[in-house]
Protein backbone atom coordinates (compact mmCIF):
# COMPACT_ATOMS: atom_id res chain seq x y z
CA UNK A 1 0.00 0.00 0.00
CA UNK A 2 1.09 3.67 -0.53
CA UNK A 3 -0.17 7.21 0.30
CA UNK A 4 -2.83 8.49 -2.07
CA UNK A 5 -2.66 11.82 -0.99
CA UNK A 6 -0.53 14.20 0.74
CA UNK A 7 -2.48 17.39 2.39
CA UNK A 8 -1.20 20.56 4.33
CA UNK A 9 -3.27 23.16 5.78
CA UNK A 10 -2.73 26.54 3.54
CA UNK A 11 -5.18 29.50 4.81
CA UNK A 12 -7.19 27.45 6.72
CA UNK A 13 -8.40 24.81 4.36
CA UNK A 14 -6.66 21.68 3.52
CA UNK A 15 -4.80 21.39 0.20
CA UNK A 16 -3.66 18.55 -1.55
CA UNK A 17 -0.41 18.88 -2.13
CA UNK A 18 0.83 16.20 -4.80
CA UNK A 19 -1.56 17.38 -6.87
CA UNK A 20 -0.34 20.31 -8.94
CA UNK A 21 -1.87 22.73 -11.86
CA UNK A 22 0.31 22.63 -15.29
CA UNK A 23 -1.53 24.66 -18.22
CA UNK A 24 -4.94 24.48 -16.52
CA UNK A 25 -4.99 20.45 -15.96
CA UNK A 26 -3.67 18.86 -13.37
CA UNK A 27 -0.83 16.27 -12.63
CA UNK A 28 1.13 14.62 -9.83
CA UNK A 29 3.90 16.64 -8.06
CA UNK A 30 7.49 14.63 -8.24
CA UNK A 31 8.45 13.64 -4.26
CA UNK A 32 11.57 16.03 -4.37
CA UNK A 33 8.86 18.78 -5.38
CA UNK A 34 6.85 17.72 -2.89
CA UNK A 35 9.34 16.86 0.30
CA UNK A 36 8.55 21.31 0.82
CA UNK A 37 5.40 20.74 2.18
CA UNK A 38 6.26 17.80 4.15
CA UNK A 39 7.09 18.41 8.39
CA UNK A 40 8.21 16.64 11.36
CA UNK A 41 4.36 15.78 12.29
CA UNK A 42 1.43 13.86 10.63
CA UNK A 43 -1.05 11.61 10.61
CA UNK A 44 -1.92 8.80 7.98
CA UNK A 45 -5.54 7.79 7.88
CA UNK A 46 -7.15 5.04 5.37
CA UNK A 47 -10.64 5.79 5.04
CA UNK A 48 -13.16 2.78 5.51
CA UNK A 49 -15.86 1.10 3.44
CA UNK A 50 -14.63 -0.13 0.01
CA UNK A 51 -12.70 3.32 -0.99
CA UNK A 52 -9.42 2.43 1.23
CA UNK A 53 -7.68 5.19 0.38
CA UNK A 54 -4.87 6.40 1.90
CA UNK A 55 -4.27 9.49 2.66
CA UNK A 56 -1.49 11.78 5.12
CA UNK A 57 -2.17 14.97 6.58
CA UNK A 58 1.30 17.31 7.85
CA UNK A 59 1.26 19.46 10.92
CA UNK A 60 3.63 21.86 12.28
CA UNK A 61 3.01 20.66 15.67
CA UNK A 62 2.42 17.55 17.33
CA UNK A 63 -0.42 19.07 19.39
CA UNK A 64 -2.30 20.15 16.07
CA UNK A 65 -1.17 16.00 14.78
CA UNK A 66 -2.70 15.15 18.05
CA UNK A 67 -6.66 17.22 17.46
CA UNK A 68 -6.27 15.78 14.22
CA UNK A 69 -6.09 12.09 15.11
CA UNK A 70 -8.38 12.22 18.10
CA UNK A 71 -11.38 13.61 15.55
CA UNK A 72 -10.55 16.32 13.67
CA UNK A 73 -9.62 13.91 10.98
CA UNK A 74 -13.61 14.18 10.63
CA UNK A 75 -13.75 17.16 8.62
CA UNK A 76 -12.47 14.98 5.78
CA UNK A 77 -14.02 12.16 6.27
CA UNK A 78 -15.33 10.46 2.90
CA UNK A 79 -18.86 9.58 2.61
CA UNK A 80 -20.98 7.09 0.62
CA UNK A 81 -22.82 6.51 -1.94
CA UNK A 82 -25.21 7.13 0.09
CA UNK A 83 -24.44 10.13 2.16
CA UNK A 84 -23.50 7.97 5.21
CA UNK A 85 -19.52 9.00 6.93
CA UNK A 86 -17.35 5.63 5.85
CA UNK A 87 -15.47 5.98 8.97
CA UNK A 88 -12.08 4.90 8.88
CA UNK A 89 -10.11 1.49 8.37
CA UNK A 90 -7.33 2.39 10.48
CA UNK A 91 -5.32 5.92 11.35
CA UNK A 92 -1.67 6.23 12.43
CA UNK A 93 0.17 9.31 14.65
CA UNK A 94 3.84 10.48 13.54
CA UNK A 95 5.93 12.15 15.21
CA UNK A 96 9.27 13.32 14.06
CA UNK A 97 8.96 10.27 11.40
CA UNK A 98 7.78 7.83 14.12
CA UNK A 99 4.75 5.97 14.38
CA UNK A 100 3.45 6.67 17.74
CA UNK A 101 0.30 5.29 18.29
CA UNK A 102 -2.25 3.33 15.55
CA UNK A 103 -1.11 1.58 12.42
CA UNK A 104 0.84 2.72 9.65
CA UNK A 105 -0.68 2.27 6.14
CA UNK A 106 2.44 -0.87 6.29
CA UNK A 107 0.13 -2.75 8.95
CA UNK A 108 3.30 -2.70 11.57
CA UNK A 109 3.21 -1.38 15.04
CA UNK A 110 4.38 1.60 16.76
CA UNK A 111 8.30 1.25 17.13
CA UNK A 112 8.53 -1.51 14.90
CA UNK A 113 7.98 0.53 10.97
CA UNK A 114 9.63 -1.65 8.43
CA UNK A 115 9.00 -4.91 9.87
CA UNK A 116 6.32 -6.21 7.14
CA UNK A 117 8.78 -5.16 4.84
CA UNK A 118 11.89 -6.12 6.37
CA UNK A 119 10.07 -9.79 6.55
CA UNK A 120 8.76 -9.80 2.91
CA UNK A 121 12.12 -9.18 1.81
CA UNK A 122 13.69 -11.90 3.75
CA UNK A 123 11.25 -14.31 2.25
CA UNK A 124 12.17 -13.16 -1.36
CA UNK A 125 15.81 -13.49 -0.69
CA UNK A 126 15.57 -17.14 0.76
CA UNK A 127 13.45 -18.16 -2.29
CA UNK A 128 16.03 -16.60 -4.63
CA UNK A 129 18.39 -18.33 -2.73
CA UNK A 130 16.77 -22.02 -2.79
CA UNK A 131 16.36 -21.22 -6.77
CA UNK A 132 19.86 -20.43 -7.80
Amino acid sequence: MSIDYYYKKLNGCWVCTNVGEINNGSEDIVDCERSSSHTDFWVDICHGGNYLIDERYYFEDLASALDFYLGGWRECEMVGDDGKPLGLSHSGLYSRGRLIHGRSIHGDAPGHEGENLRRICEELARKLDKSE
